[in-house]
């Protein structure tokens, strides 16, 4: 009876331990890519850098599957851009 009860509460540490475990993989995962998704917003929004050097963040940002503010910014920055030129050839 003992044995038994020894086994049945070392199955459900182990598996405790096992859940225990993901979970801090799966956190770590998510910081990581929250963590690069971070950084690649800082370079779109860093309007230092020329946007063509800017395009492989913008890129890499969106196939992470995010929509985020930097995405509206890159947009936004776009159009204002063709309406400079426009508004120059005109001139």
């Amino acid at each position: 009876m003992e044995n038994t009860i020894g086994t049945i509460i070392g199955t459900l540490g182990f598996a405790l331990a096992v859940f225990i475990a993901v979970r801090q993989v799966q956190t770590e995962i998510r910081q990581k890519r929250s963590d690069r998704l971070i950084f690649l917003a800082d370079r779109i929004f860093d309007t230092t850098i020329p946007r063509e050097l800017r395009l492989p963040f913008y890129e890499e940002y969106i196939s992470m599957k995010d929509n985020g503010t930097a995405v509206r910014f890159w947009l936004l920055e776009g159009e204002r851009e063709k309406k400079e030129m426009r508004k120059g050839n005109e001139q």
